[in-house]
């Protein structure tokens, strides 16, 4: 057992990808806390444990799991906090984990879209470690978990881009649950991941489609090389150095003069990226069938923000923002018919 099991880890959030990496550290003879906010998950962990399906394996661990922060044992304190919550709810629980943190604590962020800069708006930013995930995970049902895909990566990186002792300790203990790569740019990562987050998740929750209901279409997509032309603009006119890392983003980039024959290709390219990943149904569009917020604000609106204040237009993540949150407050329905509409704003802005 090396150095990273001396470690009190906490983890707040045991959804899809929280109870994954709850599940392979205990199997690794680690012992994280376990924070779950939803005491029907708590019940079923402490009832059957946690189940971990894998394209490998099936397990099932015991662990040490509560509903709140409220309900540790008075005096307990973490050395490292795995933030696994969605991207709305990442802000509050690191205000209220950092007094349960040691004075070298830190938080990891493991969110969709960039958190990053929410979360250093109220903890110190030095304490703040970002991981972008890279595997397929689902929650089958409480305290059953199966990780989809066997390829898989964690990237992980200090946000000043330093290579430290504690980001070191953190790869080796994230390596019990799929390969890690250290990066001293984890920004550019984020924004690579960032780009996929806002095409797919914006695009199935406004259609109500899987993955690969919508690359069926045309409309899917186009629009979904709209979105990444507007996203890589952004970076770009923000100073971002994106890395290509999962995902080649360069060959989904529609520069203005593209032909029928260029576009046909990308579009290709895009059906082919979506194949192993058609039967998926983003997050946000399972938020929005249980009747809750989705994490647009820290995807499309994140992009909106940054390409404002950079003098970049982005009519498609602007409409994309604007929908949703018609969506959210129940004056819009999910249905295809609203790629239409998202493709009629994209051909204007393109024509104008």
């Amino acid at each position: 057992m090396n150095a990273s099991a001396t470690q009190a880890i906490l983890i707040e959030g045991v959804g899809g990808v929280g109870g994954v990496i709850a599940a392979e550290l205990i199997r690794m003879g680690l012992q994280p806390v376990l924070i779950t906010a939803n005491p029907t998950i708590t019940a079923a962990i402490r009832h059957d444990g946690l189940r971990l399906h894998t394209p490998e394996t099936s397990v099932t661990v015991e662990a040490e799991v509560y509903t709140s922060l409220a309900e540790l044992p008075p005096g307990r304190c973490f050395d490292a906090a795995y933030l696994v919550m969605k991207a709305n709810g990442v802000v509050e629980a690191a205000r209220a984990t950092l007094p349960y943190l040691r004075p070298e604590g830190y938080v990891v962020s493991f969110q969709n879209g960039l958190v990053e800069d929410a979360i250093a708006a109220v903890i110190d930013p030095q304490r703040i470690l970002s991981v972008s995930v890279a595997f397929g995970s689902n929650m089958e049902s409480p305290g059953v978990y199966r990780r989809t895909t066997s390829r898989n990566r964690l990237y992980i990186g200090e946000l000043d881009g330093r290579l430290t002792p504690r980001l070191h300790q953190l790869a080796r203990t994230l390596e019990a649950v799929v390969p890690v790569t250290e990066t001293d740019n984890i920004t550019g990562i984020l924004w690579g991941k960032l780009m996929w987050n806002c095409a797919v998740s914006g695009l199935c929750a406004l259609a109500g489609w899987t993955l690969g209901e919508l690359v069926a279409t045309e409309a899917g997509r186009t629009l979904f090389l709209r979105i990444y032309t507007e996203v890589i603009d952004t970076a770009h006119a923000s100073g971002i150095q994106m890395e290509v890392a999962v995902v080649d983003y360069h060959q989904f980039y529609l520069p203005d003069e593209v032909d029928a024959a260029g576009l046909a290709e990308r579009q290709q390219k895009v059906a082919d990226l979506a194949i192993p990943y058609s039967e998926v149904k983003p997050s946000s569009l399972q938020s929005l069938e249980r009747g809750r917020p989705t994490e647009t604000a820290f995807l499309n609106g994140y992009v909106v923000e940054r390409a404002r204040a950079a003098g970049v237009d982005v009519p498609v993540n602007a409409a994309i923002t604007r929908m949703i949150g018609e969506i959210e407050a129940g004056t819009r329905r999910i249905q295809p018919a609203n790629l239409d509409e998202l493709l009629a704003i994209s051909q204007r802005a393109q024509s104008e």
